[in-house]
């Protein structure tokens, strides 16, 4: 785990400092797609092969709906409040005259 935090850490100084130039980030963009979708792959992969895990996929795709609308919902509200705490003439600096 301590060498995956170090990585994560490496990799947004990095990004911070500005060290690749725009054709490797688009190249390093592109790369970190495809082992999302590996990733992806992989837990799919490996949740088919389990058969107490199919056997609760009913159950566990409710409660994953309920959370990922809740986040979402939170999200949007939580926008909504800072926008109007924050920025009250957000709108009106955004008009086209």
């Amino acid at each position: 785990m301590t060498i995956i935090i170090c990585a994560i850490t490496a990799g947004i100084l990095l990004g911070w400092l500005d060290v690749f130039n725009y054709r490797t980030k688009l190249w390093l963009n592109r790369v970190s797609t495809v082992c999302l979708f590996i990733i992806l792959l992989c837990l799919g992969a490996k949740i088919g092969c389990d058969r107490e895990m199919l056997a609760k996929i009913p159950v566990l795709g409710k409660q994953a709906f309920i959370l990922g609308s809740s986040a979402i919902l939170g999200s949007m509200v939580m926008f909504y409040l800072i926008i109007k705490l924050l920025a009250p003439n957000f709108d009106k600096d955004n008009e086209v005259e």
